[in-house]
């Protein structure tokens, strides 16, 4: 399911947007390519500094949308591509991610999890 392609996106600096359903409306936040850990070929981790409301959001439902991107990596029309994920997500304050997570952002309160459930070349 991860693509080559997506570990390339991952590797160049870029905003990714993170997506979950607020009470009323959409709720977003961002993150950078280079927080996000990618794990077996399902899995996606980045630190949580904030997003109360997202980890708010995730309690009532757990589904989210993302989007990475870069102008680095050649996509179906000439430079630059993005992906869309769409899975399920949860905060995680323990563990060895979390640990792992922490060991190299200090200021991560929580590590974001989402199970992927599919990655979309958009570009």
């Amino acid at each position: 399911m991860i693509s080559e392609k997506f570990l390339q996106v991952l590797s160049y600096e870029g905003a990714a947007a993170f997506v979950t359903q607020g009470q009323e409306e959409p709720h977003l936040v961002n993150t950078w390519n280079s927080y996000i850990q990618v794990k077996g070929n399902n899995k996606i981790y980045f630190p949580a500094g904030g997003m109360k409301t997202t980890e708010e959001n995730i309690t009532k439902d757990n589904r989210v949308v993302m989007s990475v991107g870069c102008r680095e990596v050649e996509g179906f029309h000439g430079p630059g591509t993005g992906f869309r994920i769409k899975g399920t997500a949860a905060f995680l304050t323990s563990g060895s991610e979390f640990e792992e997570v922490k060991q190299r952002f200090p200021w991560a309160r929580a590590v974001v999890e989402i199970t992927t459930q599919s990655i979309e070349q958009m570009l």
